[in-house]
């Protein structure tokens, strides 16, 4: 009886049923659910800009800085196929006019790597020590940091960097308008300085005598210039060593709007967690909101 009881025991328990669970009721990954919850519409109530306004908000410096061939946006590698009905004329059009400006802007870097080693002409066997050898080595090591720029910003649109963070940024509705404010006044700012510097530059070439023709080496230094073609090639090398002058501004330019998003930011995240503090420094916020906004 007592191995009857036993027997019927161990039977009831290895028959006891398998609970199915679905595969929708699968808890999802827990990477998957940490990224979910960083991904956030806004903080603290405050929603964020919509998707490429603070791209467009910059449109005036961005296309000042597109002009001399700071800037462009690469096409991305996996385009889709023309026969992708999500793919239609205008984004052939966006993708042809971002390898336009590509190809513009490796022109202009190689015209600025050729310009450092058209500087090294200045020099000839003449040089003494004096101010016009300071002001030649003046000029070459302010030549060699503008194509260094104007190499880090090729690099950065041709690797995406650049265009992304304009693009991904989450940044608030003020934030945009503060950004365009400052692209505008920046450039109105930048446009005027280069007239002023084109005009002291004109006055430099032809009303000292050529005591500044060496800039326009190997013009002057190891190839005579002819009489009746100085003028001409004053004005036509004004124009060369003038070229580095506003892609240095406007990559400097640049730098300011960024760092302005920054601080602005920044600073808006150091207010809420102000708010969040109570009277007696207890913090009632969500602080893993404030590590990922951080």
């Amino acid at each position: 009886m007592m191995r009857k009881w036993t027997k019927t025991r161990l039977t009831q328990r290895g028959c006891r049923k398998v609970s199915v669970v679905a595969a929708n009721d699968v808890i999802p990954d827990v990477s998957e659910q940490s990224h979910e919850d960083s991904v956030d519409d806004g903080f603290c109530g405050e929603p964020f800009a919509d998707n490429g306004e603070l791209l467009s908000s910059l449109s005036p410096l961005l296309f000042s800085m597109k002009l001399f061939g700071l800037y462009f946006h690469r096409e991305h590698r996996h385009r889709p196929r023309t026969d992708d009905p999500e793919w239609n004329q205008t984004t052939t059009t966006t993708g042809t006019s971002s390898t336009k400006l590509r190809v513009y802007a490796t022109v202009m870097l190689i015209l600025f790597w050729l310009n450092v080693v058209r500087l090294v002409f200045m020099f000839n066997s003449s040089d003494h020590f004096g101010s016009r050898l300071l002001i030649k080595i003046s000029v070459l090591a302010w030549g060699g940091p503008v194509a260094i720029l104007q190499s880090a910003y090729y690099f950065a649109c041709h690797t995406g960097q650049l265009p992304n963070v304009l693009l991904t940024l989450p940044v608030t509705s003020d934030c945009v308008l503060g950004a365009r404010r400052t692209a505008v006044g920046l450039t109105a700012f930048t446009w005027v300085y280069l007239m002023f510097n084109g005009i002291a530059a004109i006055f430099f070439y032809f009303n000292t005598d050529g005591k500044f023709d060496f800039t326009l080496a190997p013009l002057f230094t190891y190839i005579e210039v002819p009489e009746d073609k100085i003028a001409v090639s004053r004005v036509l090398g004004n124009l060369i060593v003038s070229l580095p002058t506003p892609c240095s501004v406007f990559a400097q330019m640049m730098v300011l709007v960024l760092v302005y998003l920054f601080y602005h930011q920044f600073r808006k995240l150091k207010e809420h967690f102000r708010r969040a503090l109570g009277k007696r420094g207890q913090f009632g916020g969500d602080m893993s909101a404030f590590r990922r906004r951080h």
